[in-house]
């Protein structure tokens, strides 16, 4: 396995991880299970932390991706701004679901208002993923089955 191997993996993997984080969310506010709402807490952080991991992997790919012919550097700037900005977004959630977890220990009337303001952070979420998923897509990906191109001349 390569970078590039490594970036797609984390990516989708906070991409996909948002998506159950939101589920599990939802029902737990409308279910009204503490137990779901540490859950969907606990979902967040683990994105948020593996959201680190496609970061750090980020550079490694882009260096595999620019030795293939006709790939844009532009669409790779522009795919790591909304990566950024992306990373970011999971970043602070991961933090105010720690904050989430820590100031309801006694207190589930605060997880409650905790989870209801997480859920309205990962919908805000969804759209950079789009957004970072979309131009990440349209840089192609090529090398995921074939390591770094070698010319042949």
């Amino acid at each position: 396995m390569n970078a590039a191997h490594f970036h797609l993996m984390f990516n989708h993997l906070s991409i996909i991880g948002l998506g159950f984080a939101i589920l599990f969310n939802l029902l737990a506010i409308f279910g009204k299970s503490p137990e779901l709402k540490k859950l969907s807490c606990w979902l967040y952080i683990l994105i948020g932390f593996l959201s680190v991991f496609a970061i750090l992997t980020g550079d490694g790919a882009g260096e595999i991706v620019k030795t293939y012919p006709e790939i844009s550097n532009d669409a790779i700037e522009h795919h790591e701004t909304w990566g950024y900005i992306f990373f970011y977004g999971l970043i602070a959630i991961g933090i105010v679901a720690i904050g989430a977890l820590w100031f309801s220990r006694k207190n589930e009337l605060l997880l409650k208002k905790f989870n209801i303001a997480t859920l309205v952070m990962a919908i805000v979420l969804v759209f950079l993923a789009f957004q970072t998923g979309t131009t990440g897509g349209k840089i192609r990906h090529p090398e995921i089955e074939q390591g770094p191109y070698k010319k042949t001349s």
